[in-house]
């Protein structure tokens, strides 16, 4: 079984979502950045049984948060049940609006997460240390978080794996950065997670799709020295 543990689906055009939900022996978490999307996502998971949601609000979109998104979310959750996590959510430096007021909307979906009893997963760029202070206030275990596409020091990783936290490698492994190669050597089997964040991680300059999740599992394998049906059994999601 190929677990895509971040992709978004829901923004794909008609023709690659038909091309993938062919595919045997697959399941995709399907991630949301927006409220718009949200509501795709659940349509897709609904209509098929290899996509999963996982219900997001990227930093990005922060500008437009208020009370009613939160009621709007819940109510999602209320109505639904293929929604696996929260996420994508956390923090982004490149974002126009402040550290500040992402962090307000960062909250707030961690206590609508810890409500729904929904793991977290985390976008995280350029604000590692911060995300971590964050999180740690209100958990004192990672098991319920996931840091998706990860691509910190192994220092950072090792934070995580110390709380019993989750690390997802995305297509960004393929490109064999020898610091992000060294964390996922070091990454525990249980605390490893893969994933394409696909189509917004592109391979060499080029498009990618939720089928190239293949790539990172047969490129983890061999960064593991451990056979891929192997791997499979011992990553989860």
């Amino acid at each position: 079984m190929l677990i895509d543990a971040h992709c978004h689906i829901n923004c794909l055009s008609q023709d690659k979502i038909s091309d993938l939900v062919l595919l045997d022996n697959h399941i995709f978490i399907d991630s949301s950045i927006n409220y718009s999307s949200s509501l795709d996502s659940l349509k897709l998971s609904h209509q098929h049984k290899s996509i999963y949601s996982a219900l997001g609000f990227h930093p990005f979109e922060a500008e437009g948060f208020s009370q009613k998104t939160l009621n709007d979310y819940q109510a999602l959750i209320d109505s639904q049940r293929k929604i696996v996590a929260i996420g994508e959510v956390g923090l982004d430096e490149k974002a126009k609006i402040s550290l500040i007021e992402q962090e307000k909307v960062f909250i707030s979906f961690i206590k609508l997460a810890k409500k729904n009893n929904l793991p977290l997963l985390i976008h995280n760029r350029l604000s590692s240390l911060r995300t971590l202070e964050i999180l740690d206030s209100f958990f004192s275990s990672y098991e319920a978080i996931v840091f998706h596409c990860f691509s910190y020091s192994q220092d950072f990783l090792n934070k995580i794996v110390q709380k019993k936290g989750y690390t997802s490698f995305s297509l960004n492994i393929l490109r064999k950065k020898p610091a992000l190669l060294e964390a996922l050597k070091a990454c525990p089997l249980d605390n490893l997670l893969l994933e394409t964040d696909s189509p917004y991680m592109k391979i060499g300059g080029c498009d990618s799709t939720p089928r190239d999740i293949d790539k990172v599992y047969s490129f983890c394998s061999e960064i593991k020295s451990l056979d891929q049906s192997s791997l499979e059994e011992k990553v989860q999601a």
